[in-house]
């Protein structure tokens, strides 16, 4: 894959994402699809529109169909669709979610539905060599990811900042693999987050929403899947996948052992996260998310080293 095309998609993505969600503003503004400060966990001082996450995936699955066909490889769309429509449909669900708020149980059927059609129409992990245990497991980590960006959108500028650094790692590991249709997504998803990022730092004009964080969670999951190092083996292609979603792992576990400790339920909503506790040692919003951000990019660039010293 031609690394302009890349860089064109990159910068494409973003340009219209950031429109688009300027776009969204208003729409969520007209339709009342806002979040509302609750002096608790929610502490911004007016009503946030949240349709962002949904104009970052309309942008994305657009972008990457273009930029498909812009490279003449037009043998990507039937792959493309059994990642790109699934991914739509993760999107779907936190829009309902956003809306109506749908029951946790329900909420992971349907993620592992999802994830379900994803494998079935080709995206695969060989971990164990028994398709029954590496299904369970694909099913497993694509809901961890998922809930785990949710989760990680906390602060103004966190998930999104997360989504571009992971997506453009993985971008760029396909693209040294030579997987054309991971390296479009890598890089389509980059420019989307990072075109989000423009109205979503710090003061955040507009939010992800559910919609967004199980959209880029999804894409994320399955990213990190399909990115095949050259020469890697197994057990280095598995510290890669982790190295490139770090953060969004480190920060579900401490939230999650932090709750269980205290018997409460993991999905409880609450202001226990890292970004909080740095905050309340005196970090502001923004410098919370550059610190943890720092982190994910070494992470990354970690993952991006070791592939390299495999070439």
């Amino acid at each position: 894959m031609n690394i302009t095309i890349l860089l064109v998609v990159l910068g494409g993505s973003a340009i219209v994402a950031g429109l688009s969600v300027y776009l969204s503003i208003a729409l969520a503004n007209k339709w009342g699809v806002l979040d509302h400060p609750d002096m608790d966990r929610k502490v911004q001082d007016r009503p946030i529109p949240k349709l962002g996450g949904l104009a970052v995936a309309l942008v994305f699955i657009i972008g990457t169909v273009v930029a498909i066909f812009a490279s003449g490889k037009s043998e990507l769309v039937p792959p493309a669709l059994g990642i790109l429509l699934p991914a739509l449909g993760a999107a779907l669900l936190g829009f309902i979610d956003d809306r109506r708020h749908v029951n946790p149980n329900i909420r992971l059927l349907v993620q592992a539905l999802l994830a379900s059609i994803v494998w079935f129409a080709g995206t695969r992990l060989d971990f164990t060599g028994i398709a029954a245990l590496d299904f369970v497991i694909f099913i497993l980590w694509v809901m961890a990811i998922v809930n785990g960006i949710n989760l990680l959108d906390n602060s103004d500028g966190l998930a999104g900042s997360t989504a571009f650094v992971s997506a453009l790692g993985a971008g760029m590991i396909a693209l040294a693999g030579g997987q054309e249709l991971i390296s479009i997504m890598g890089f389509a998803l980059a420019g989307s987050a990072l075109g989000f990022l423009w109205q979503n730092w710090h003061p955040a004009r507009v939010y992800l929403g559910d919609a967004g964080a199980y959209f880029l969670g999804f894409m994320l999951a399955v990213l990190v899947i399909r990115v095949n190092p050259v020469n890697a083996p197994v057990w280095q292609g598995i510290v890669i996948a982790l190295l490139l979603v770090l953060l969004p792992l480190v920060d579900t576990t401490y939230v999650v052992a932090k709750r269980l400790s205290k018997g409460t339920h993991p999905f409880t909503a609450g202001r226990d996260h890292l970004s909080h506790k740095l905050q309340s040692n005196g970090a502001s919003v923004p410098g919370s998310v550059v610190r943890l951000q720092t982190v994910s990019v070494v992470a990354v660039m970690a993952a991006i080293a070791i592939v390299v010293a495999t070439l």
